[in-house]
């Protein structure tokens, strides 16, 4: 039986439907899970009901030219599922992944973490970024030395105009 896309499903292909759950090591404290990683240009929490703004959303930078220097930003994280008493360290890297490299890393608080239930709104401010070239990059969050997430962003340099092509 082929699906509507002319693939095979997973099943008659010998392969598993379903995913393996990853189970804890003994003695590892399992880190938080990351429902959200925003990237944005500033955010706002309002006093009275303690909601959140995140303002100037984006997903990629364009940089004049490379290398090029980006604009500072803040990384916007929802959290759950920590450990009630634990102390997690939260950190984000910044990978070029042309050559494997961190190019940048932000370090955000300590937090001890309350109920097991809870959701932790966690802002990490980010420096500027000097990238040396366009493509793909990652955001890498890390809680302690574990790796929770990460999201891929692209750097771009705006195209050239035929006015500036001719000068």
């Amino acid at each position: 039986m082929q699906s509507p896309s002319g693939c095979a499903p997973a099943a008659a292909a010998g392969w598993s439907t379903m995913a393996k759950k990853k189970r804890p090591r003994k003695g590892v404290v399992p880190p938080p899970k990351c429902k959200a990683i925003l990237l944005c240009e500033r955010t706002i929490i309002e006093a009275g009901s303690g909601k959140v703004s995140l303002i100037g959303l984006f997903d990629g930078f364009m940089v004049s030219g490379v290398p090029g220097k980006t604009g500072p930003f803040t990384a916007y994280l929802q959290l759950t599922d920590g450990i009630a008493g634990h102390e997690y360290e939260f950190t984000v890297e910044l990978h070029d992944l042309t050559n494997g490299s961190v190019i940048a890393r932000a370090r955000g608080p300590k937090v001890t973490w309350g109920d097991r239930l809870a959701r932790l709104n966690l802002f990490i401010p980010v420096a500027p970024l000097v990238v040396q070239h366009t493509g793909a990059y990652d955001f890498v969050v890390l809680a302690g030395q574990q790796e929770i997430d990460r999201q891929r962003f692209g750097v771009t340099v705006p195209p050239i105009s035929q006015e500036e092509s001719h000068e």
